[in-house]
């Protein structure tokens, strides 16, 4: 009886630690879908050549650069910045070493007069080829390919915050950045898991969408748990992983723009359909019986963090604060218990917390990825 009022009243401090954490994040879930609104509306596609016709010996790209404190493109009577990962993409279409270029181009004024001579002899010289040009307002964002399938990124994640509402979840957390989006949800109500050697675990479980309207990510779909003793977020493998390509795009946009609503239409049918699948209670068993599994995994920390410093996946400064968490063996960063693979991920998202919301969120995708290891009936 003293162990369910203990637990009652610990699921009590948790519900309020949650419920704070999404009141004082809700300007930032504003923000982010006011910003995707609001640059959709500033938002212009191209369809434009890179390269030269080296056939008929026509030197004269379409698209040329230059510098003038930023590294500029010249189209249609109009010249747009550079974003970085529109310079990553024009380098990997040119056959151009992709970071050599982008640390060029962000560099002193000397470098991003050469990032322009680069590309402008890249591009008199490189077969020419259709691209799809995304910009905001005078910023280029993204430079695709000419079948790149574009999609209604607004009505994608309404309809995805919408049919998570449906299921009683509430949106916890949305970020957008100049080249992607995010938003998680979870339901109000703590699932408590008890494991074996890292004590009761309190979850809260939901889903997390993100997208990107410039080729930075596919649209994807995981599950998205969070960790209420410490509002550790994490997330599983993708459910949804579409990738944004179809048939090639007319010169003039107008006439695809039948393409661009019935392709939304379908993604967002499909949205809403994970996510009750994201929400259903054998896919949230399922993550419970995943967190027993990785309670019951013994691991030797010092060998799992050189392994994915030595993968990339951690930077030898993230590995150093990870460390630093699982020798503090707080509670409060969701690190209790013996040394384990859950242990670990809990240390890695309690990192993960310190750090800009994008790289906060790749941290998520690699301390969920660890539970793959668990096997499942």
């Amino acid at each position: 009886m003293e162990a369910t009022v203990m637990q009652q009243g610990l699921n009590e401090v948790v519900v309020n630690k949650v419920q704070q954490m999404i009141e004082n994040r809700q300007p930032g879930v504003q923000a982010t879908m006011e910003r995707l609104v609001n640059e959709g509306k500033i938002a212009q596609d191209f369809i434009a050549p890179i390269g030269v016709n080296l056939r008929m010996n026509d030197h004269q790209p379409v698209i040329t650069f230059w510098a003038n404190g930023h590294v500029l493109m010249n189209m249609q009577d109009n010249q747009y910045s550079l974003h970085e990962n529109a310079v990553y993409q024009l380098a990997e279409k040119m056959g151009i070493p992709a970071r050599y270029l982008r640390e060029l181009a962000t560099g002193k004024e000397w470098q991003r007069q050469l990032a322009a001579t680069v590309l402008n002899e890249h591009s008199g010289w490189t077969q020419r080829t259709r691209v799809l040009v995304r910009s905001v307002g005078q910023e280029v964002r993204g430079v695709l390919s000419d079948s790149y399938r574009r999609l209604n990124s607004v009505e994608i994640i309404t309809g995805f915050i919408e049919e998570a509402g449906r299921q009683g979840a509430v949106v916890a957390d949305a970020y957008m950045s100049d080249t992607k989006v995010w938003a998680e949800t979870i339901l109000p109500t703590p699932i408590t898991i008890p494991t074996k050697k890292n004590g009761d675990v309190i979850i809260f479980a939901g889903a997390r969408f993100s997208t990107s309207d410039y080729g930075d990510g596919a649209v994807d779909m995981r599950a998205f748990l969070l960790n209420g003793a410490c509002t550790n977020g994490m997330v599983r493998e993708s459910v949804m992983k579409q990738v944004h390509l179809g048939s090639k795009l007319p010169d003039n946009l107008q006439l695809s723009n039948r393409t661009y609503e019935l392709d939304t239409r379908t993604t967002v049918s499909a949205v809403r359909d994970l996510t009750k699948g994201l929400f259903s209670k054998d896919n949230i068993l399922q993550k419970a019986i995943e967190i027993q599994g990785a309670s019951d995994i013994d691991v030797d920390m010092n060998d799992e963090l050189k392994r994915l410093v030595k993968s990339g996946s951690l930077l030898k400064s993230d590995s150093e604060s990870v460390e630093k968490i699982l020798m503090r063996n707080n509670p409060d960063d969701g690190v209790q218990g013996g040394a384990t693979l859950w242990k670990l991920t809990q240390a890695i998202t309690a990192h993960a917390r310190e750090l800009d919301p994008r790289r906060s969120r790749e941290l998520h995708e690699i301390s969920g990825a660890l539970l793959n290891r668990v096997k499942t009936a």
